[in-house]
């Protein structure tokens, strides 16, 4: 006794909505810049992005500074797949370029994505009861933010 057995073909396009492009994903691109910061100051890169669909942010930003100093990052729309996390200090030191990829994903938005670096201060030394801390290195005046796409 032989049995047959029905054979159901699918075409991949018929799930996926009849189309290749559920598989291709948009980029964003970081509006690259330049800004100096003192204290107190942000510098925000504006991201453009598809309104509609999330979208692949891969940039990079260098920050530098002549002293130490910390700088918070910020964001919006932006979720980040690397560090740093909005929110997250990014502390310099004394003439070192920091080098931070930028890689994550861009919410669908009406156009307001962006990332921001906000100097936020100096740090200060660690001093314990009966030590001498007058000569803690003196911080930074300013902070380079410089930012692009990969």
């Amino acid at each position: 006794m032989q049995h047959i057995w029905p054979v159901i073909v699918i075409s991949f396009g018929a799930v996926l909505g009849g189309t290749s492009a559920a598989w291709s994903s948009q980029t964003a691109s970081l509006v690259d810049g330049q800004h100096i910061l003192h204290v107190g100051e942000t510098a925000e890169f504006a991201i453009k992005s598809a309104a509609s669909q999330s979208s692949d942010l891969h940039a990079w930003c260098e920050l530098s500074a002549g002293g130490p100093a910390t700088v918070t990052f910020d964001g919006d729309h932006y979720v980040p797949l690397s560090e740093p996390a909005v929110g997250d200090i990014v502390t310099l030191a004394a003439g070192k370029i920091r080098r931070i990829e930028l890689q994550g994903t861009i919410e669908a938005n009406d156009g307001n994505a962006y990332v921001a670096f906000a100097f936020t201060g100096v740090p200060t030394a660690m001093c314990f009861p009966g030590m001498k801390c007058d000569g803690a290195a003196s911080g930074a005046r300013d902070v380079k933010v410089r930012c692009g796409n990969d």
